[in-house]
């Protein structure tokens, strides 16, 4: 009569690599994931800039003239401006706000949390203002 030699489970060296093979895939994807909500905040900001770069376009083709804020940069001060009859829901969006002293033009600024590339700069660039990283701009031009 011949014994069989018959192993159930796993050796512990199997486990082990096992175990490593999972701890580095977890932690590949969660250096990938953890940009994630900063990155989708910011996309949403620059979205709510260019919403609100439409409404005071609308604004200026009605009354000939942007918004002014009375101050430089002020910080969501559109509310009654642009925010009931163009845009409602513009409060606390997180931006700041300059108008030309003609009138005839603006600069929205926001700070992005993880910056968006080049794209912050360059736009920057594009409104004619010294590029500082970490914040998107969106001008009447």
């Amino acid at each position: 009569m011949s014994r069989i030699n018959k192993k159930y489970g796993f050796s512990l060296i199997e486990l082990l690599v096992v175990i490593s093979i999972i701890a580095v895939l977890t932690a590949v994807l969660m250096i990938n994931l953890v940009g994630a909500r900063e990155r989708s905040r910011d996309s949403q900001k620059i979205q709510d800039l260019n919403s609100l770069k439409n409404a005071l376009r609308m604004y200026y083709n009605d009354n000939q003239v942007y918004p002014s804020p009375g101050v430089v940069n002020c910080t969501n001060c559109l509310n009654t401006a642009v925010g009931s009859s163009y845009l409602p829901g513009v409060l606390n969006l997180g931006y700041s706000y300059s108008s030309t002293a003609d009138g005839n033009g603006f600069v929205l600024r926001a700070a992005l949390e993880s910056g968006a590339g080049d794209e912050d700069t360059n736009s920057q660039t594009r409104c004619g203002l010294t590029p500082t990283p970490g914040v998107y701009a969106v001008c009447a031009n």
